[in-house]
């Protein structure tokens, strides 16, 4: 009997106890022990060139942090689902996906967040160098899905398996605008002569066409004697091609109606001639031909949401509302023109240098605190850019915080001191950088409390993704943090500042070099 009352109360007081949260999504970013190979990628037209290997600190920096993005997968929706991220392979340019602000934008990037939104995974954007790798890229498995305004017409196309189209728009042909007569009042219309009026008029003109595009099939299909068009370098984009023709150095282009319209909003020195015969060019996304699900899946997409609300609204933002789409024009601040992510980058790029430490992080770091803004200050007194506390500036030796020269400077030493903080040998660098987020955002006495708590729950307390993070969530609760070093820690918080922060690094090396 009494044996009895004791398994009882035994029992009694183990359902009481706080059962621990569950298991944290296992991110794709983790090298899981004991996980099964990815399948072999039978490469396209031989094999995946890899980059050199890394020489300089913050390359070897990049490649610990973002080495995931080079595995390659061949699988289809449910392999997908199960590795959690969706992988879009499309372009850097005005209209795809770039950085503005610091923050990702593009109508294809917009469109694939919606996508990864329904699937329930996480979106990882894979920049190819130029159009014509989209395809070998995607047959190689550097991305599941192609999402970049790829015409049904382009080099290669046979090789995929479209979807439905998403975008349908004419071939143009611009030039500049003739030149205004001498002393005419400034708003009159200009009634000089169109510089150009039927399509046998570019013989013996210099027309520039980038010569992957459907554009290029279909002007040699015209077979307009003396009309040899100029093929473009694949690196070069519409607005280049636009440049070439307003700078002279092109008589005319030969680019997408729709992207044609949304940059002439903005400069009065081109106009649209003409459109090229045979009606619309048609854009879909593409997938292996073998992924039959996954293509089952984005056309019920398609027919579920193509021309919705929430589709006219992303689409004029890029195409029609002159004012959002005239701010994203500033060079100054698009990655895919200047290469540029902040208006500090000089500095940052300093400051990585000496710390060893990449300054595409400490950016990624600055935006995540501030967004950029110089004025900001939060509700707990955090001034600057980077966001210091008066008494922690003041610990660092930071004289003026809200002066960006100075907060980037102590920011990147305090990183890079944080980093070599947790330089034991079975730590590796890739965590090492994670744990100095985390120690940076909470602080390094919560951080050590999370490792050992992580050890106690039978964790690995030398690794951040799946093990230190989960330990890091219950330091919120009293059963685990009123037994800990330094209690309470916001554990969500952190949890979501090191994830956001690599995202948003993975996406700045992709978009900005070194």
């Amino acid at each position: 009997m009494r044996r009895t009352t004791i398994l009882l109360a035994i029992l009694l007081v183990s359902s009481c106890k706080e059962p621990p949260p569950p298991p944290l999504p296992v991110d794709p970013r983790i090298d899981v022990a004991g996980a099964p190979a990815p399948p072999p990628v039978a490469p396209f037209g031989g094999p995946v060139v890899e980059p050199p290997p890394p020489e300089s600190a913050q390359e070897r920096f990049a490649l610990a942090l973002t080495g995931h993005r080079r595995k390659t997968y061949v699988s289809d929706l449910p392999d997908l689902r199960t590795r959690g991220v969706l992988r879009v392979l499309t372009r850097n340019n005005s209209t795809s996906y770039f950085l503005y602000k610091g923050v990702e934008a593009g109508v294809d990037y917009e469109l694939a967040q919606w996508i990864a939104e329904e699937m329930g995974v996480r979106l990882e954007m894979v920049v190819a160098p130029t159009q014509r790798e989209l395809v070998p890229w995607l047959l190689d498995g550097r991305g599941d899905v192609i999402i970049a305004g790829l015409s049904t017409a382009a080099a290669r196309a046979d090789r995929v398996h479209f979807t439905r189209p998403y975008i349908e728009t004419p071939w143009v042909v611009v030039v500049k605008k003739p030149p205004a007569k001498k002393g005419k009042a400034k708003g009159k219309a200009n009634d000089e002569p169109p510089a150009l009026t039927s399509l046998p008029e570019l013989a013996g003109k210099d027309v520039v066409v980038k010569p992957s595009s459907g554009a290029m099939k279909r002007l040699r299909g015209l077979e307009i004697p003396g009309l040899v068009p100029r093929a473009a370098k694949e690196t070069e984009e519409s607005e280049d091609l636009l440049d070439e023709v307003g700078e002279g150095k092109a008589f005319a282009c030969v680019i997408e109606e729709r992207i044609a319209k949304v940059e002439l909003l903005h400069r009065d020195d081109l106009h649209i001639a003409l459109a090229l015969p045979g009606g619309d060019d048609q854009a879909a996304l593409a997938v292996r031909q073998e992924d039959a699900q996954l293509h089952e899946f984005l056309e019920k997409f398609l027919e579920q949401n193509y021309k919705s609300t929430r589709w006219n609204l992303m689409w004029r933002r890029y195409h029609s509302w002159k004012d959002e789409t005239r701010a994203v024009r500033n060079d100054e601040l698009r990655a895919d023109r200047e290469g540029r992510i902040t208006p500090w980058d000089e500095m940052f790029r300093a400051v990585g240098k000496e710390h060893e430490v990449d300054w595409r992080l400490i950016a990624a770091q600055c935006y995540q605190e501030s967004r950029f803004d110089v004025g900001a200050r939060s509700a707990f007194g955090a001034i600057g850019i980077m966001q210091f506390l008066p008494s922690t500036a003041k610990e660092l030796g930071c004289s003026d915080p809200t002066e960006p020269r100075a907060a980037i400077t102590c920011a990147g030493r305090f990183v890079g001191k944080l980093v070599k903080r947790y330089t034991e040998d079975s730590v590796a660098l890739k965590d090492r950088v994670r744990f100095a987020l985390a120690a940076y955002n909470a602080g390094p006495g919560h951080l050590d409390d999370a490792r050992v708590l992580a050890k106690a729950q039978g964790l690995d307390g030398n690794r951040w993704f799946g093990n230190v993070e989960t330990a890091m969530l219950l330091l919120s609760k009293p059963r685990y943090y009123e037994t800990a070093r330094h209690g309470f820690a916001r554990g969500e918080e952190t949890v979501r500042y090191v994830s956001e922060i690599q995202t948003r690094y993975d996406a700045y090396v992709g978009l900005a070099q070194p």
